[in-house]
């Protein structure tokens, strides 16, 4: 056996090799910086953006590019005895940051399988696109404001025959932006997974135009409509899952309990009450709102929109909208799906949540997504963070509506 130390040099020429140690050093230092990313909470060395994204989005592939670049430094360095040490350098880094990234996904995959949920790595890597027939199948009206804004109803159904559980969606934005049509690929998903999929519009609120007496009224009258409505779509009005992100969090946290609670009024009439959701899941619900005015980097403007001023200004409109303050024993099962590092809807703001549910009888649960951040899950449809937060909120009702 020839000894690496021994071996002969390769006839590449120098100049190439130069060229390919300065690509892979090159290489090296973004994987390092992308690592020392993942691993520092708040750093954001990358941009504020696309730090977010770095395990949640790009850490698969970025451990493809550690292991090549690795290998290649490796080979550069026994082909060449004057570029050992340079070689022996960049594979170090490399090798180094792709250890830190692939613990980061780790600990992502480790947290999303300990909560029943479950990772497909072709589709991590590939970032696969939504469904090609992700749009719904119907959008109707489902009432009127007194303003003349007609709110929709997107409803995807199911594919098999019903009568189906209901999942109804309310969508996140800071209650400012956001439309019922924004996760259609993930209602299609629900559908193909055996749910009558309805996702809600409600009024938006804007500068000198809250809307915290508003939204919630609309989206108990769109429960409403869906249990009235249910069974001639394919559903089953007495096992309806009430669900949302962030903001849509809030609201659907914030209604579900007060309709248990017998409290929760509706913007429109019904011949049907608005009915007690048998379970209701969120993603980073914005559930503690005066938490997250205090602690959330950005939540401010959307917090006073919402509201019409700060906690100090309004604190019973703060009361009104958190899920604390609607805690009854009779609320029903909640999920919380909470990013490890949200700088816009603080993590701490759910878990006293989650604990103060728990101590009054609730059956709460909340799964921490570690090295995530607001919107983690807003991104390729397949990227780690969407896979996370959809496998893990899909599992979680099935099992609550069997």
């Amino acid at each position: 056996m020839v000894d690496v130390d021994e071996a002969p040099e390769h006839t590449t020429p120098r100049a190439v090799t130069v060229a390919l140690l300065v690509v892979l050093g090159l290489a090296a230092l973004f994987l390092l910086t992308a690592a020392v990313t993942a691993l520092v909470p708040g750093a954001a060395l990358l941009g504020t953006e696309p730090s977010k994204r770095v395990v949640v989005v790009h850490g698969p592939l970025l451990v493809l590019l550690g292991l090549v670049v690795s290998v290649g430094a490796w080979l550069v360095r026994a082909s060449r005895r004057a570029f050992r040490m340079v070689g022996t350098a960049v594979a170090a880094t490399a090798t180094v940051a792709t250890l830190v990234l692939a613990g980061a996904i780790g600990g992502v995959v480790t947290a999303t399988l300990g909560a029943g949920g479950s990772i497909d790595p072709w589709r991590a890597l590939t970032l696969a696109g939504p469904p090609a027939d992700a749009a719904p199948d119907t959008r109707t009206v489902y009432t009127t404001t007194p303003e003349g804004q007609d709110l929709h109803l997107a409803v995807t159904r199911p594919r098999t025959p019903g009568p189906a559980p209901v999942f109804v969606w309310v969508h996140g934005g800071g209650w400012a932006t956001g439309s019922e049509l924004d996760r259609a690929a993930d209602m299609r998903r629900l559908a193909d997974a055996g749910f009558l999929a309805v996702s809600v519009e409600y009024t938006l609120s804007a500068p000198g135009r809250p809307t915290w007496d508003v939204a919630g009224p609309q989206v108990a009258c769109a429960l409403a409509r869906v249990a009235e409505q249910a069974a001639e779509q394919g559903g089953d009005p007495r096992r309806i899952v009430l669900g949302g992100d962030s903001a849509g969090g809030q609201l659907a946290i914030s209604v579900g309990y007060r309709a248990a609670a017998g409290t929760q009024p509706s913007a429109c009439a019904s011949p049907v009450p608005v009915p007690v959701p048998r379970a209701v899941a969120t993603i980073y619900p914005a559930v503690d709102l005066a938490d997250t005015h205090r602690r959330g980097i950005g939540a401010q403007p959307f917090a006073v929109a919402y509201t019409g001023g700060t906690p100090e200004q309004v604190p019973g409109r703060y009361g009104a909208v958190s899920g604390t303050d609607a805690l009854t024993p009779a609320a029903p099962p909640t999920l919380a799906i909470v990013p490890a590092r949200d700088h816009l809807v603080p993590p701490e703001g759910a878990a006293h949540f989650v604990a103060s549910a728990r101590a009054a009888g609730v059956d709460a649960q909340q799964v921490d997504i570690p090295f995530a951040d607001h919107a983690f899950d807003v991104g390729p449809d397949g990227s780690l963070g969407h896979q996370a937060a959809f496998s893990v909120l899909a599992d979680w009702v099935t099992r609550r509506v069997r």
